[in-house]
């Protein structure tokens, strides 16, 4: 495949000009750590899991269930192993990912706009770039004018399709490439329920209805290469509105993570998976699991693939809290979505905190 051709699966304002040199793609790494993630505490979902293991090798459940309490206190985040999906799973999705990113940009927004002949009809996977933002109906917001140039708001070196996984099961597509894709993130997504809701135990008691599974979706995400890669970000510093958020990437670095005044690189690891708190999470104890900061770079050399798992309250569920005034998580969404469009940023649970 030409580069010509292949930039043309790229968004119009990520092509290289046309007098720029091509840029290739590259085995080597040059980004650079500032800081190695050796000290992200890791988490064995199957120690976690298994009450009836009670080996020397083994420590007991609960001291396992504990470290997935202190690694959210302290750092909002945990990377998960022996968390029981297919690595085929994963690849596969990796794969037919990578696919479906490489057909032309108009290619891509016509799939995804027009799924079926009825005017009532919401699509479960839509197409998005260039904002991380979105309404509910899946479509990227557009940036506010004058927006300064480093906020949430600032175009973002990203492509997306967003899939509403309650709604996966709706549709049945013609062409095998979006039907097979559509298929694996159905299991991904009965997958990830699992860990998810297993998790949010874990971490309570809270009352059931504060994370409801119908409200997950997945974000499939790809960074395309960048010539300029230290004026953008694939996405830009934020927290997750979620109650959790499980991340898988691939094998091109990016994620950072902000601990101790200072950005991690959060390094990927075959067969994990990055385990994150959200301001959900963040609102319902009390401030004792922190939302972390995290972003992303973009790479000049090579694009990636991350997919994201996003779980929240049912939609009118009031959170109570010693720490915030009630609040519904439809009430949170509207304001983030008013302070993106007036201010060109997300203020978060800071918008609900007691005076």
């Amino acid at each position: 495949m030409s580069q010509s051709y292949y930039f043309e699966s790229y968004p119009p304002l990520f092509r290289p000009p046309p007098n720029i040199p091509q840029i290739q793609e590259s085995n080597s790494d040059e980004t650079e750590s500032l800081l190695l993630d050796s000290h992200i505490p890791v988490i064995d979902y199957f120690k976690c899991t298994t009450p009836t293991i009670r080996t020397t090798k083994y420590q007991d459940v609960n001291e396992d269930r504990n470290l997935i309490s202190e690694a959210c206190r302290n750092w909002g985040l945990f990377r998960l192993v022996n968390h029981g999906i297919p690595i085929t799973l994963l690849n596969q999705i990796e794969e037919h990912a990578k696919k479906l990113f490489s057909l032309p940009y108009e290619t891509k927004k016509a799939f995804f706009a027009n799924s079926t002949s009825s005017s009532n009809f919401v699509s479960p996977i839509s197409y998005f770039w260039g904002s991380p933002a979105l309404s509910p109906s899946g479509a990227a917001l557009a940036p506010k004018k004058g927006a300064q140039e480093n906020n949430n708001q600032s175009l973002q070196w990203m492509e997306g399709f967003n899939v509403s996984l309650a709604q996966l099961s709706n549709i049945h597509y013609q062409d095998l490439l979006l039907e097979t894709f559509r298929c694996l993130l159905e299991e991904y997504g009965k997958e990830l329920s699992r860990l998810a809701t297993e998790i949010f135990k874990i971490l309570g008691p809270f009352e059931s209805n504060y994370m409801s599974i119908e409200t997950g979706l997945l974000r499939v995400y790809r960074y395309p290469r960048c010539l300029e890669p230290e004026r953008t970000w694939g996405i830009d510093t934020h927290t997750d509105s979620s109650v959790l958020s499980i991340i898988h990437q691939d094998d091109v670095g990016g994620l950072q993570v902000y601990k101790d005044h200072q950005w991690i690189d959060v390094n990927p690891l075959p067969n994990t998976l990055i385990v994150n708190i959200g301001d959900m999470l963040q609102a319902m104890s009390d401030d004792r699991y922190m939302s972390v900061k995290h972003r992303v770079k973009v790479n000049k050399h090579k694009e990636r693939i991350s997919i994201g798992y996003f779980v929240f309250p049912a939609e009118d569920t009031i959170i109570q809290s010693t720490k915030y005034n009630p609040f519904s998580y439809a009430d949170f969404r509207a304001q983030v979505q008013h302070d993106l469009k007036t201010l060109g940023l997300k203020t978060g649970l800071q918008k609900f905190k007691f005076s």
